[in-house]
């Protein structure tokens, strides 16, 4: 059995509770949410094992929903996700193979230009190479004492899933992208995927040195053109613009934390 925790913060969660019915009438739902009375209210309505846990900080937000956690699989979504019929069983038959899983995000768009260049890009990162990204990541709860004794890193506010992949990777751990279990995520706004990006940076721990960061970069645009096309990469190099200004921003002192706090409200 698996159990499915639903990190969220606004209604859009009730239509990923009814997707997993639907899907996986079998499969446990745990949720982590933030403190709205109301969410927290109809939550508590249909008998699910929650948790409530301060905003702005993503590991927090899933480590304190894994605690709720007590089935031997977990599969990690947002609310702003659906599942696709058959994606969760799908998920947990390759965990018997497999320590850790990716589904395949399905970004959709709303027909518009900048909607589908929103979804191009969010495509490219998510689907490069094997990393193990969150939304739509299950694995072995066992695996806890193979990556370090932690599942994320309580220090890493954004992008925590980026930092569990490299642990993954780093402890040898065997990794599968199921490309067949499908999970659709809404059209994002412009302002909050710009908002990503800033806030991506932001909380980004440096590890290359600049050289390996200019090789790295250009090899991401590259990729990005061949592709998706230029419309895509120019999208993709304002959207590195304000990833560079997060970055930036953590050396500003308490007006680069003013300004993070702005693009969190986004």
């Amino acid at each position: 059995m698996i159990s499915v925790l639903i990190r969220t913060q606004d209604k859009r969660v009730f239509d990923c509770i009814k997707s997993v019915q639907e899907s996986s009438p079998t499969s446990k739902i745990v949720i982590s949410t933030v403190p709205d009375k109301n969410l927290v209210l109809q939550i508590s309505k249909l008998k699910i094992n929650y948790c409530i846990v301060s905003r702005k900080n993503g590991s927090i937000t899933t480590n304190e929903g894994l605690e709720l956690v007590k089935t031997i699989k977990v599969l990690i979504t947002d609310s702003d996700t659906v599942f696709d019929k058959n994606c969760i069983k799908l998920m947990e038959n390759a965990l018997n193979k497999y320590d850790v899983v990716k589904a395949h995000i399905v970004f959709q768009n709303d027909g518009s230009l900048k909607s589908i260049l929103i979804a191009n890009l969010r495509t490219y990162f998510n689907s490069k190479s094997s990393k193990m990204y969150t939304p739509g990541l299950a694995f072995k709860m066992s695996i806890k004492n193979k990556i370090g004794g932690y599942y994320f890193d309580n220090k890493v506010a954004w992008s925590e899933d980026s930092e569990f992949s490299n642990r993954v990777e780093k402890n040898l751990l065997k990794t599968y992208v199921e490309k067949k279990a499908k999970l659709f995520h809404p059209s994002v706004s412009l302002s909050h995927d710009l908002a990503s990006a800033f806030l991506t940076g932001a909380k980004k721990l440096d590890t290359k040195t600049i050289p390996q960061i200019i090789i790295n970069r250009i090899k991401t645009h590259i990729e990005i053109f061949e592709g998706f096309g230029i419309k895509t990469l120019l999208y993709g190099l304002v959207w590195y613009l304000l990833f560079d200004c997060g970055k930036l921003s953590k050396y500003f002192g308490k007006i680069g934390l003013d300004i993070q706090d702005y693009f969190w409200k986004l």
